[in-house]
């Protein structure tokens, strides 16, 4: 059930995202959706735990758990909404799934380090998480060109998904980590979301009337179903997955979503790009082959 789960969010996510990155949205659209889909998250979250269809667990490990989970949620998805609006989606998708998988591995090495984790990552780990993320990097390079946008918005895009990635691997972790501790899923839901609405709407209150952003174009009620289509129910089932599954596995199948992406990009009429595609084939397996490694007790 949480494969199923994970996948099913994951290509949800993807599908309805690409979309939006081929409408042009401004970033001030992709804060107005982020906005939306966070605090509905947190009301939904609120109310499933008040009604005790979720565990509550307030201790101070809790709290601070979830001090970084705020962070790394509003780093994260800031990060790929802003990217979005810049350049491709499958751009940012891309570094930020080769990037996940990467940053799980180093901290998990770090915490075994520390005697803070029973099992090291082994060689086959690292070796497999590295390939993913040449592959995610090599396929940037050969979209670079494909988007009238240019090659500075493709940087700009690019340094946002590796921080999207980052910062998703930060989730996965601290996620796992409430899971194994009894926090349930509602009650993430809840409270992960306190930060990225805090973010979004200092954006929306102070930079878009400042004249620093372009105003919001899409109607609301499309800004609404967008939110609940690309961001409420896919991340309600990744949550449900990612806080019973491994980091590294759970940032391993986000490889899916860049692969999915590109193909709905260029069903959608995007010339077709074949270094690129085949790139993005070959995402797969490397994603794979971390499923096929092991962690090496410490």
């Amino acid at each position: 059930m949480p494969w199923l789960a994970l996948l099913t969010g994951n290509g949800l996510h993807a599908v309805i995202t690409a979309l939006l990155g081929l409408s042009m949205i401004t970033v001030a659209d992709s804060l107005v959706i982020l906005a939306i889909a966070a605090a509905a998250c947190a009301v939904l979250g609120a109310v499933a735990t008040r009604r005790g269809l979720s565990d509550s667990s307030t201790t101070g490990s809790t709290r601070r758990s979830f001090g970084w989970l705020n962070l790394w949620t509003a780093l994260t998805f800031v990060a790929f909404f802003c990217g979005v609006a810049v350049y491709s989606a499958v751009v940012v998708f891309t570094l930020a799934a080769s990037v996940a998988p990467l940053a799980v591995t180093a901290w998990s090495a770090l915490r075994a380090r520390r005697s803070q984790a029973p099992t090291r990552p082994g060689f086959a780990q690292w070796s497999a998480v590295c390939l993913l993320a040449a592959l995610g990097a090599s396929l940037v390079v050969a979209l670079a060109g494909s988007d009238p946008r240019g090659i500075g918005a493709l940087l700009v895009a690019a340094a946002l998904g590796v921080v999207d990635g980052a910062a998703g691997g930060g989730v996965a972790v601290v996620s796992r980590d409430l899971g194994t501790g009894g926090v349930g899923v509602w009650q993430v839901m809840a409270h992960r979301y306190y930060g990225t609405v805090a973010v979004a709407a200092f954006a929306l209150l102070v930079l878009v009337p400042s004249g620093v952003l372009a105003a919001p174009s899409l109607p609301l009620s499309t800004s609404v179903a967008a939110a609940f289509a690309s961001l409420v129910v896919p991340f309600l089932l990744m949550q449900y997955a990612i806080q019973r599954l491994a980091p590294v596995l759970v940032t391993a199948a986000l490889a899916l979503v860049p692969v999915i992406a590109l193909f709905v990009e260029v069903a959608a009429g995007r010339p077709v790009n074949w270094p690129a595609i085949l790139l993005g084939v070959l995402i797969v397996p490397a994603s794979l082959a971390i499923f096929a490694t092991r962690a090496q007790h410490a």
